[in-house]
């Protein structure tokens, strides 16, 4: 039976790191608060879970970078050990049946880069004059070799050298030689858990332009594990979050909101809604708006994702002065990468198989898949790779709450404005997450920005109404 109606000021739906910096931040402001999440525990996408005797394994988010400062201030309060990511040695880059070293293509964030200038509006003036400046510094520019002048000839013969279409047309029309369009594909297909043919190319540069860093996402991270940072925002609540508590419908009244879970009824001022947006479809909202809202939403699916920690006796790969860093090219998706802490704790590879793949792997048993992704990392390693202290892995594909990992990205044929539309809803619901952050895109630093903006949105808008 339902409980009796309980009020709020504000009702946070979701306890991932957005949600909880939200519920912080409008406490601090006097207002009262209840967070409720629909699993049995807090977090999200960051799961930081024990591995008998081998310490911890981060089965969602784990990695961060200098710039990334709301994080960096949690790990201080927390008194959390901050380790570097090891980066010496050489990469590869798995193409067909060879091995080559990663720095004879292009870095990952010039294909970035490439990628930003290619995808162009044909219907803004600013952002042609922005694409011929861009052609022109590059034909101005001294060519380095045969191939790139022949590239250069297809540019100039090219009708339309931006799409407006998918990221795998973009990709294709950047006119890269066959193993760097290869490399800058599967790349991609692991950042977003998605075929590049599925994405929305202009809302994909939207995306790529979030990254408010010139450094790499995975400079430090945290031997302990990343869910500290969710025990440090938790900490600081007058109200224990309510776990185990999935929110059904949300109702507008003309006195206030009606939010109904699986547990309580609420009566709140303002709900925000802090979750992804495949799992926000799954509440019923009887708003004003609610066909646009149901629109935004539905631009949105999550990707699908299988990140696996393996851990050695010795960084084997090290003596072969490589850095544990692989991409592959096939399977298309699969990046590998050495994230080994700097104590006593065994050296470890992280393996991240993001996008169709992925949801193939899936199906498998856990041994077979485990097997299936030793034998690619021989391929680069050597055998040695096959015989791990220890194997766990978290299978983002199809996840209840989230819908998948790491985030949901827009899809082609679907709106390209939904991220900015649904961060500006008005009214007095709102809503917050790493994919609607404009700062850090995608990452737990994101989910706590925008958490923190929507909240004191709500703040504002409260102040308002009453001054």
């Amino acid at each position: 039976m339902m409980k009796s109606e309980q009020h709020v000021n504000v009702l946070v739906v979701g306890g991932g790191a957005a949600g909880l910096a939200a519920a912080a931040t409008i406490e601090e402001a006097g207002l009262s608060c209840q967070v409720i999440e629909a699993q049995s525990h807090l977090g999200g996408r960051v799961q930081t879970c024990a591995v008998p005797g081998r310490g911890v394994f981060d089965r969602g988010a784990q990695m961060v970078n200098g710039d990334m400062q709301a994080v960096l201030e949690l790990v201080r309060q927390q008194n959390m050990h901050c380790a570097p990511l090891p980066k010496t040695g050489r990469s590869l880059y798995l193409f067909d049946d060879h091995v080559y070293p990663a720095d004879e293509f292009l870095p990952p964030d010039k294909i970035y880069d490439l990628l930003e200038e290619q995808i162009l509006r044909w219907d803004s003036p600013k952002e042609i004059l922005r694409s011929l400046l861009l052609r022109f510094q590059w034909w101005t520019t001294p060519w380095e070799s045969v191939g790139e002048a022949g590239r250069g000839l297809k540019h100039l013969i090219a009708t339309h050298p931006a799409t407006a279409g998918s990221l795998g047309s973009a990709i294709r029309q950047m006119l890269l030689c066959p193993e760097e369009e290869a490399l800058a594909y599967s790349m991609l297909t692991e950042a977003f858990g998605a075929a590049p043919e599925m994405l929305n190319a202009h809302a994909t540069r939207e995306i790529i332009s979030r990254y408010a860093s010139r450094r790499d996402d995975m400079e430090f991270h945290f031997p302990e594990g990343m869910g500290g940072i969710i025990d440090a925002l938790v900490s600081t609540l007058e109200r224990p979050p309510l776990l185990s508590n999935p929110v059904l419908k949300v109702v507008e009244a003309e006195d206030g909101m009606n939010v109904h879970s699986a547990q309580k009824s609420w009566k709140a001022d303002h709900v925000l809604i802090a979750v992804p947006p495949p799992a926000a479809r799954q509440i019923l909202f009887e708003i004003e708006g609610q066909d646009d809202l149901f629109e935004l939403l539905g631009a949105f699916e999550a990707g699908d994702m299988i990140k696996t920690a393996l851990d050695y006796e010795t960084a084997f790969w090290r003596l072969k002065g490589l850095s544990g860093t692989a991409i592959f090219a096939d399977p298309t998706g699969l990046v590998v990468t050495d994230a080994s802490a700097d104590d006593s704790s065994d050296p470890r590879l992280i393996a991240f198989l993001g996008g169709p793949e992925a949801r193939l792997w899936a199906k498998l048993s856990e041994p077979e898949r485990q097997q299936r992704l030793l034998d690619q990392l021989s391929r680069a390693f050597g055998p040695a790779v096959q015989n791990p202290k220890a194997i766990s892995d978290a299978v983002w594909v199809d996840h209840r709450w989230s819908g998948g990992g790491y985030n949901a990205t827009i899809r082609i044929n679907r709106n390209a404005q939904a991220m900015d539309r649904l961060a500006d809803w008005p009214g007095r619901v709102s809503f917050a997450g790493a994919e609607l952050d404009t700062t850090f895109w995608g990452y737990v630093e994101g989910a706590i920005l925008s958490g923190r903006s929507a909240a004191k949105a709500i703040v504002d808008q409260r102040i308002c109404k009453y001054q």
